[in-house]
């Protein structure tokens, strides 16, 4: 019990109290066994880890393990930091070595004053501490236990391999790593963990990550444990039917993997209704793709920043998951849509952390780190970076180079919070802080542009703004995905059909000399002495190995000074909507004068929760008299507000439905916990069939849009809460040659 006479003022009362971790962690919800766990944080546990299993397999096998095995393996180690059942407190990773550690790496101790900070808000000291604190737990994870793995290892001539814990979201790296990347580049033979066979659903940009350590570190394999997890696996109480995934589809789910730099799979699938002669098919799909693309190294322009320098400062500790963090997870929002429009527009991309970009040498307008060249730079949401990276951007600008930042612009160094330097280099290189995109050009072609909050979604116009495509394909909204690698002396080019449909098309190359097709389902050549313009067919799923002798560079592009896209909004047929809500949710729509314009009405929706901790959603329903045509369109433009105040963790979603047939979902990235103005930009090609829904096709006819809703869903609340937004009458925008008509 606390006893304490307040002074004069307002006060915040916390108790921090030191215990082990357990109840509600990962240790205790996995499928597995139920155990505490090991702190990564020490050296000592995994010394004794080490020599009770790699060390008693030397001592049997020889001390050349890499003889007899392909990598070890380890499966989502973690600080367990992150609760997934609901707790009343809020977790911090610790140790007996930290404060030591955080005084001998920092230079300052770790005290009464910082560790508040970590937790609540503490002025304008918090953002250096918390970013000093989880930079440090980063250091110490990545060398403790992946580092020291990976030494004893290398002396037993074996990669060390395995995946990490919640993959999928950037806002929970921090609490159970620190820094993900930074330990996923201390893996030899980094992996992931696929858990669905539905290409649709199949975690792609997961795979780019680790493959992207792989490519950092020179390394040749990277592994994904794959199966039809998701499909079969059903929990108590948990009745639906087991669904059954086919051939093409599990075909389907190998090819993202590999796509996106996978070339081992480790299957785990049940197989179910599946002959001998589709399983034969299967392996040697898997194994002459993945043969054909291990080794060299991947070719990409474009390189894709980490930005967990930028979160750290904004993480708060959570009682569940790690979603009280609302700044945190709007960088996460950011950094998706980033992901999501490269590869849906077709741009293959590296992501890499900020001891990358500074290690980088700037050569005329690229960065070069090893074998890797990338000519554009693309920052989501990083206003965050260590002050030796910023100096090389700035390098890189200046000697040519394009970075397009997204959402935010450079204001902290590792030091400074804020620093007038990064903030004055800033301006420098992307112009005045605007909230409308722009572009600034600087001498020998370097090129600034910024993509403020809401307008993210265009990055794909904008690279194609800076940027000659490596590969072309016609028509340009087609689901047709590639890798580049350069191996053995050749240019070989991984294509895939990412749709359940036959494909045919045209597509261009950036490469030089006569090129072969090579098929996979076959090890035949179907095509030689090709061209770079080439007429492909694909069946649902399929796949082509294109190899050349030599590759063209493509050409950077001068950029024009200004706004940017050439983007022209049209509004759509004005309907006023309806609401739909869920059971526990008490929702009113009403006119909102005072955001509305001519031509562009804007309306105010409500809900109050009557329950907590279940599922609730409300959406504005915009229903069309007449389906709309939106075909040439780029994508949604919406203006929403949010009311000072508003807490909540849940963000504003978009769903478009064709006529007959599904509801398709993007995010708009607009967490409705940041109040203001938000300008949206929702690409087209990023809206997917929701997974509630059922289509034909899977795909989204744009001549049969009959309904646009706009809301939040899947929301779990506490009783009584509000939630508010306005939103104006929707609006699409086109290219000035694409204008709808």
């Amino acid at each position: 019990m606390l006893t304490w006479k307040a002074p004069e003022g307002l006060w915040h009362v916390m108790a921090i109290t030191e215990n082990w971790l357990y109840e509600g962690t990962h240790a205790d919800g996995n499928l597995f066994e139920k155990m505490p766990y090991v702190n990564l944080l020490l050296p000592e546990p995994t010394e004794r880890f080490i020599n009770l299993t790699h060390q008693r397999y030397a001592a049997q096998l020889g001390q050349d393990l890499g003889q007899i095995f392909v990598a070890t393996f380890t499966d989502e180690p973690s600080l367990m930091s992150c609760f997934l059942k609901s707790q009343p407190w809020r977790p911090l990773p610790w140790a007996s070595n930290l404060s030591t550690e955080f005084k001998r790496r920092r230079g300052y101790s770790l005290d009464e004053d910082v560790v508040p900070a970590l937790i609540g808000d503490a002025g304008e000291r918090s953002a250096r501490f918390r970013y000093d604190y989880w930079r440090t737990v980063g250091e110490l994870v990545s060398a403790n236990y992946f580092g020291q793995i990976q030494q004893r290892c290398q002396a037993w001539n074996i990669p060390s391999g395995g995946h990490l814990l919640m993959e999928e979201g950037l806002v929970a790296h921090v609490p159970l790593y620190g820094d993900f990347l930074r330990c996923a580049r201390r893996l030899d033979a980094p992996s992931i963990d696929c858990l669905t066979s539905i290409p649709a659903e199949v975690p792609w940009y997961i795979a780019r990550m680790l493959a992207s350590a792989a490519e950092l570190e020179g390394k040749r394999i990277v592994m994904s444990e794959t199966s039809d997890h998701g499909q079969v696996w059903r929990g108590p109480g948990d009745n639906r039917p087991k669904r059954v995934v086919t051939e093409a589809e599990i075909r389907g789910t190998f090819n993202r993997l590999i796509v996106s730099g996978v070339n081992a799979i480790t299957s785990y699938y049940s197989f179910a209704d599946l002959t001998d002669d589709a399983l034969l098919r299967l392996n040697e799909w898997v194994g002459r793709c993945c043969t054909s693309l291990t080794g060299g190294h991947q070719v990409a322009d474009v390189a894709l920043l980490y930005p967990v320098e930028s979160i750290w400062p904004k993480f708060h500790p959570a009682r569940l998951w790690a979603n009280d963090s609302p700044g945190a997870t709007a960088i996460e929002n950011t950094w998706r849509s980033a992901q999501e429009s490269s590869f849906a527009s077709q741009r293959d991309f590296t992501i890499i952390d900020s001891r990358a970009l500074a290690e980088a040498k700037v050569e005329g307008g690229t960065l070069v780190h090893g074998k890797l060249r990338w000519r554009v730079l693309v920052l989501p949401a990083v206003d965050t970076l260590p002050q030796a990276a910023w100096d090389n951007l700035a390098r890189f600008v200046q000697s040519g180079g394009a970075v397009i930042a997204l959402s935010a612009l450079p204001a902290n160094s590792d030091r400074l919070f804020p620093s007038s330097k990064i903030q004055a280099m800033g301006r420098k290189i992307f112009g005045a802080d605007t909230t409308e995109p722009i572009v600034a050009t600087h001498g020998k072609g370097g090129t600034g542009v910024y993509l403020p909050r809401g307008s993210e979604g265009l990055l794909a116009i904008a690279l194609d703004g800076l940027l000659e495509r490596d590969v072309t394909v016609d028509p340009p909204h087609s689901p047709i995905k590639f890798t580049h690698r350069r191996l053995n002396g050749h240019e070989l080019y991984f294509l895939i059909n990412d749709s359940g449909k036959p494909w045919r098309g045209d597509v261009t190359l950036s490469v030089g000399g006569p090129g072969e097709r090579w098929c996979p389902a076959n090890a035949t050549v179907l095509q030689t002495s090709l061209g770079p313009r080439l007429n492909l067919e694909f069946e649902p799923y399929g796949a082509a190995l294109l190899r050349y002798p030599t590759a063209r560079l493509p050409q950077r592009l001068k950029a024009r000074e200004g706004t940017l896209p050439n983007l022209v909004p049209q509004t759509v047929v004005e309907v006023k909507p309806t609401l739909t809500q869920g059971e526990f949710v008490r929702a009113e729509t009403l006119p909102d004068p005072t955001h509305s314009r001519p031509q562009q009405p804007a309306w105010r929706a409500t809900a109050r929760l009557t329950k907590g901790q279940v599922d609730t959603f409300m959406f504005l329903r915009f229903l069309f008299p007449e389906p709309l045509n939106l075909e040439g369109t780029e994508c949604l433009i919406l203006d929403a507000w949010v009311p000072q105040g508003q807490r909540t963790t849940t963000q504003l979603l978009a769903i478009v439905q064709e006529k007959g047939g599904g509801d398709f979902l993007a995010s708009t990235g607009c967490q409705l916990g940041v109040s203001g103005h938000h300008r949206l930009v929702v690409p087209i090609n990023r809206l997917q069939l929701a997974g509630w829904s059922k289509d034909v096709d899977g795909e989204l006819d744009l001549k049969q849009v009959s309904e646009i809703r706009i809301g939040w869903g899947g929301y779990l609340g506490t009783e009584g809460e509000s939630v508010e937004f306005s939103v104006a009458l929707p609006q699409v925008g086109a290219t000035s040659d694409h204008r709808r008509h």
